[in-house]
């Protein structure tokens, strides 16, 4: 399963190590890492902090670099650059004083961990790093000053901002060195789905679900020159852009619970009904899409509007129809702002006719408010 990956926001705040003095070109890359506060399940990451079992290990990439190019503030983290040649420099040998490497690290605690990749430079030259995961996938060809990214739906999307170490030596025998901590971001909204029909005879004029999706782009763009400190507790249009490749339809498939397996699936879902041992929506599927500035309301020729945020598109045996989705925090008051980092539980219930009651839980990847809609 492609796991996507969140971690509960802890005090790490381990900013230098003191080691022996090791007979090395440079300093070792010792990092660490953070995220937002997470709720803890099963399908995400569901671990406080990382750890060495299978499921506890944060797979990243982190790109590294000592170049700067024109300013102070602008750095190279475009390795496929001629002019100078940045590929593959890790700070020892031919290339001792220069960093400039896609390196990976397999996170297994929330100390700091060697990057065993590279090394600081003798010479005190400051490295930048910036931290993603998936682990595979990024790319900034087209931009030195943008990290891109292709989604799914079943990724959890994340960006650690820029962040600077540095070699330094104090004394004869000991060696202090920067411990950069990496904070990782969310990049986009969880979607949890829940279905039931309201009764065996709804369930019979339905049939299986054979097909849902939700809209949504399947790319972004990040910021990679921000300093982490320059990034406030919300990530912004300044630091993310989202967006469609050329052959996406607007539309992102949904997965099922605890697999990256396509929901439903070639053989369709069958639909629970509410009965003595049914009483609520079953969790069936989830999807990581592309967040949205959510608004209580539009005006259109005049009137105010209530505005869906999403639309999930769903086809069964039966009845294929359109669903709009406009979140709220509870029957009253609706949802505004981004959705980013956001977690939405959808409720289905399936009723006679094309209708279907939803009822939409919100919060910061956990569970909260209500909204209600019918189509």
């Amino acid at each position: 399963m492609k796991r996507f990956i969140y971690i509960i926001f802890a005090a790490l705040l381990i900013t230098s190590c003191e080691i022996e003095k090791p007979e090395l070109e440079g300093s070792p890359i010792y990092l660490s890492v953070v995220t937002e506060d997470s709720e803890v399940t099963r399908a995400p990451y569901g671990f406080t902090i990382p750890n060495d079992t299978e499921d506890g290990i944060l797979h990243t990439a982190i790109w590294a670099t000592s170049f700067r190019e024109g300013t102070a503030g602008s750095y190279i983290f475009n390795f496929s650059n001629p002019n100078p040649p940045l590929n593959g420099k890790n700070g020892t040998g031919a290339n001792e004083g220069q960093v400039a490497i896609h390196a990976t690290a397999d996170f297994d605690s929330g100390y700091p961990q060697l990057l065993d990749q590279a090394v600081y430079p003798k010479a005190g030259t400051p490295v930048f790093f910036v931290g993603f995961h998936p682990q595979n996938g990024w790319s900034n060809e087209s931009d030195v000053k943008y990290a891109e990214f292709t989604y799914n739906g079943s990724q959890d999307v994340m960006f650690a901002p820029r962040r600077e170490g540095k070699y330094a030596i104090t004394g004869t025998e000991t060696l202090v060195f920067d411990t950069p901590q990496l904070k990782f971001w969310h990049l986009l909204t969880w979607m949890k789905i829940k279905m039931v029909a309201e009764s065996e005879e709804v369930l019979d004029a339905w049939g299986k679900v054979t097909d849902i999706k939700i809209t949504s782009n399947n790319q972004l763009k990040v910021d990679v020159s921000r300093e982490d400190d320059e990034i406030s507790s919300v990530i912004n249009t300044d630091i993310v852009s989202y967006y469609s490749s050329a052959s996406h339809d607007g539309l992102l498939p949904l997965y099922a619970t605890g697999s990256d397996d396509i929901f439903p699936g070639s053989a369709g879902y069958e639909l629970e009904y509410l009965s003595p041992e049914i009483k609520a929506p079953v969790e069936v599927a989830y999807v990581l899409c592309s967040p949205v500035e959510a608004k209580s309301t539009d005006v259109v020729d005049g009137v105010d509007v209530e505005v869906a945020e999403y639309v999930l598109h769903i086809e069964t045996e039966h009845r294929k129809v359109q669903l709009p989705i406009d979140l709220r925090k509870n029957a009253s008051t609706h949802y505004t702002g981004s959705t980013r980092a956001k977690c939405f539980t959808l409720n289905l219930t399936f009723q006679m006719g094309n209708t279907i009651v939803v009822t939409a839980d919100v919060d910061d990847w956990k569970l909260g408010g209500t909204s209600n809609v019918e189509v």
